[in-house]
């Protein structure tokens, strides 16, 4: 039997003034789950009346689930799973009664197969016959284990992880002394140690700058605040450090070099001893970030260090689900820490608007609120299972004020950050649509005709039938009227005064511009009505007539355009290539869609070698929300394949066909026949690679400890490579030697991060919620054999079955294996922080 586990959602109160908790509990069961063709699941959710009376007939049940088919067949009769938006379903027909004690169960088809323990439905809300809403607070949900999936899956290639499959990932790890690895990540390219570390106490620092880097030497000095509070002792010879200018060094490039208490840090730009700084910082041993104390290490190294790309990105949805600026904040730390340059901010999508835009508060009134109803007449519908009443959803409502934006902006610029804003168009924006809908019926209402329409974005005639990737209608804007480039200069022109007013220069403009669906527009009598006027323009042109209007009124406030690849491409049969009419303008092109195996991982040299500026995003590599693995535990898209840090760290920017050991399906990648079939990247394409960007889309992550479990530590690989560019062990001759090195360097990395980085993550900028994966463990010979993915971290165990806390015993050699032995074993830091355990499962 598959163990069960209880999910308890946190709201209790029910809306349209139904107090008390839901008298109705459900459970979901997975009832068979096929993976060869034709692949679906079978599933079951069943609702249990728990109260003392009758749950009449008629009942709707809603729930939110982006992991069935909008297609999704009921198998109960005269009932239907309808779609309604996005990930948000209604169970609904001939629903009859439900006695107390009694079960109503919703046996139901979906194609695909079911991966992971998260994807079964949630969100839950029951709508009685006579209207009363409650959400469902108590629900059991099977959960299948790593075994019981892998059978299910044996059919396919899938690599579900097992704990012997750990143990021979890992058996190659060996522990590393400080001296074989780098100071700290990301790693730099030139280091060496001098002598041996000094502790010094109580000694004086004084930090000096030269006058073009005070902001530097400012941030150095409250930074050694926070962890170095010395009782001064004069008779100590104090800590002298100094950032001085010199001339002729790269842009962000700094070199360091600590002798005995002498500090010094040079650099050409204020970047560049930002970097420095940071570098100094990073030298620090973990406990300075702690708490303060009267102690300080100095390691006597030399280092001379600069960045492989220009832009090293960071790309955060905050539309799907909400973060606090104050979770932003503390990003925004951590990507200065890590010298990252780029936050790319996704402030609206479909599921929410998420910024103040002064002169249109619809936007934020309507837009960045999600709750129950039937007809999202008064704000967005609960979508990822956000809650039925606004002002209690964390992650569904939410927005920043012009103020909260302006301290983003202010906090980036003091670490060196440029914060590009993207308000996706002409998809993605079915929040906007809805919020400019409601403005218009108000000040229809209100007899104001003119301003009613000045910024519509809708037809409201289009019957145009279309379906977005993730599941929307009506999510695209219509092109073909004047309010829409009203509304999208309206955006500019506001979000540039909030760059003024924060002192920060606005340069680059991210418009989306992604996955517009197939069927838009076609019966749009507006758009009939424009091509009509515009006979040198068909239908399939209208997406490249919105990139051009949006370029003028970007080019007009002197912004840069930049957006997702598509708005590079165009069509030439059913083949996607860059597109030639664009590529003279300068666009800054994010090419993403780069699944393992499906064909199109090389589009960012081709668009590069079509001229297009580039930034290498690729989603098999670098989209965190993408799972860690395969096993059903761990949270997270898997339409791109599974990303953790190994994934990240060994991308090969210059040559991604070397990116890859696997397909998205688990079939092996060879890298001579990748080879071949790839674009090379032209003398004009490397020039146009601008850099590398991480992405972190939300629809599955809610909440700050979750956003940062995704995050950490598969975010470190790819911190590596947008520093350090293509890996040394890529430079190899051969296949089998660029194979062995790689074993070489990726052991130095996962060193350096169990030593060095996870420490410090435990309480750097207040702690993160990193993860820790379970250890290896296999019998041989008799014996239990564990290690572990980071060398050096403590592997704690138990004898019964039970789970092992800190005060466990420590594992240190293998242990006899006996019949009926049960034991359990997880990872620790020397903090105390844990993973999940795992057995001899």
């Amino acid at each position: 039997m598959a163990k069960r586990k209880l999910l308890v959602l946190i709201w209790i109160l029910v809306i349209t003034h139904h107090s008390g908790f839901s008298q109705i509990n459900a459970d979901w069961k997975l009832l068979e789950n096929r993976f060869s063709n034709p692949e679906f699941h079978q599933a079951e959710l069943s609702l249990i009346n728990s109260g003392t009376t009758t749950i009449q007939e008629g009942w709707k049940l809603y729930f939110n689930t982006i992991f069935i088919s909008v297609n999704t067949v009921s198998k109960v009769s005269d009932t239907q799973i309808r779609h309604l938006q996005g990930d948000f379903f209604v169970f609904e027909g001939q629903t009859a009664e439900i006695k107390p004690g009694g079960r109503f169960s919703i046996p139901y088809q979906s194609r695909g197969p079911f991966l992971k323990n998260s994807y079964a439905p949630e969100g839950l809300i029951l709508v009685h016959a006579d209207g009363k809403v409650e959400e469902i607070n108590k629900y059991e949900t099977q959960s299948l284990s790593e075994a019981e999936l892998a059978e299910m899956a044996k059919a396919s290639p899938l690599p579900i992880p097992s704990a012997q499959a750990r143990y021979e990932e890992n058996r190659k790890l060996t522990f590393l002394s400080d001296a074989e690895i780098p100071p700290f990540l990301p790693s730099p390219k030139k280091w060496k140690y001098t002598g041996e570390p000094i502790r010094i106490q109580n000694a004086g620092a004084a930090v000096v700058g030269s006058e073009e880097f005070s902001e530097a030497t400012k941030f150095l000095l409250l930074s050694l605040r926070k962890g170095y509070k010395p009782q001064v002792d004069r008779s100590q010879a104090p800590i002298n450090i100094k950032i001085t200018k010199v001339e002729g060094m790269a842009e962000e490039g700094y070199s360091l070099k600590i002798s005995n208490r002498r500090v010094d840090i040079l650099a050409s730009t204020p970047k560049g001893a930002f970097y420095g700084v940071q570098s100094f910082l990073a030298l620090m041993k973990p406990d300075f970030w702690d708490q303060p104390s009267s102690e300080i290490t100095l390691p006597q190294v030399e280092i001379e260090d600069e960045p492989a790309f220009g832009y090293r990105g960071f790309f955060l949805d905050v539309a799907r689900n909400f973060q606090s600026k104050e979770q932003v904040k503390k990003t925004l730390d951590l990507m200065a820490f890590y010298k990252l340059n780029v936050f790319h901010f996704n402030l609206a999508n479909d599921e929410g608007w998420r910024i103040e835009i002064p002169g249109l508060p619809e936007l934020t009134e309507y837009g960045s609120r999600r709750g129950f109803s039937t007809d999202e007449s008064d704000f967005l519908w609960p979508y990822y299972g956000s809650g039925s009443l606004p002002e209690k959803s964390k992650t569904g409502t939410g927005y920043y004020s012009v103020a909260d934006f302006q301290e983003i902006l202010a906090y980036a610029k003091e670490r060196q950050i440029e914060v590009i804003p993207e308000l996706g168009v002409p998809a993605h924006s079915r929040a906007a649509i809805l919020a400019m809908e409601k403005r218009y019926r108000e000040l229809m209402k209100a007899g104001k005709t003119e301003q009613a329409r000045q910024y519509r974005l809708a037809d409201p005639e289009d019957q145009s039938n279309y379906l977005s990737a993730q599941n929307f209608k009506g999510n695209t804007i219509c092109v073909c009227q004047e309010s829409t480039y009203a509304f999208y200069e309206k955006l500019v022109v506001e979000i540039l005064k909030m760059y003024t007013g924060a002192g920060v220069e606005l340069k680059n403009w991210h418009t989306g511009g992604d996955e517009v669906p197939r069927g838009v527009w076609t019966e749009s009598p507006i758009c009939k009505g424009f091509l009509a006027e515009n006979p040198e323009l068909k239908v399939e042109d209208l997406n490249d007539y919105f990139r051009y209007r949006a370029d003028q009124i970007l080019k007009k406030h002197g912004l840069a355009m930049g957006g997702w690849e598509e708005i590079g491409q165009t069509h030439s049969g059913n083949e996607v290539i860059p597109n030639p009419k664009f590529a003279d303008q300068n666009w800054r092109l994010y090419a993403w869609n780069a699944v393992a195996g499906w064909g199109g991982e090389d589009m960012a040299y081709r668009l590069a070698n079509a001229g297009y500026p580039v930034v290498i995003c690729s989603s098999a590599n670098f989209y965190f929300d993408l799972a860690y693995d395969w096993d059903p535990d761990e949270r997270g898209h898997t339409w791109s394949g599974v990303v953790d840090m190994y994934q990240s760290w060994k991308t090969v920017p210059g040559k991604l066909y070397l990116s890859h050991d696997k397909t998205i399906e688990g079939n092996a990648w060879d890298w001579s026949e990748a080879e071949k079939r790839f674009t090379p990247l032209t003398e004009l394409g490397k020039r146009n690679i601008l850099g590398v960007s991480g992405q972190l889309w939300t629809e599955t992550v809610k909440g700050p400890e979750m956003m940062e479990y995704y995050l950490l530590p598969k975010m470190l690989g790819y911190i590596e490579r947008a520093w350090q560019g293509d890996p040394d062990w890529s430079k190899a001759g051969s296949e089998s030697e660029m194979k062995a090195k790689r074993e070489v360097e990726w052991n130095q990395f996962v060193n350096l991060v169990g030593q060095k980085e996870l420490p410090r993550l435990e309480s750097i900028f207040g702690g993160f919620n990193y993860r820790l994966p379970r250890p290896g463990v296999m019998i041989k010979d008799g014996r239990v054999l564990v290690n572990s993915a980071f060398p050096g971290l403590l592997i704690r165990y138990t004898d019964n079955g039970s789970e092992p806390d800190e005060n466990s015993p420590i594992y240190r050699e293998p242990i006899p294996y006996f019949s009926g032995y049960s034991p359990r074993f997880k990872l620790f830091t020397q903090g105390g922080r844990s993973g999940r355990s795992a057995g001899l499962e």
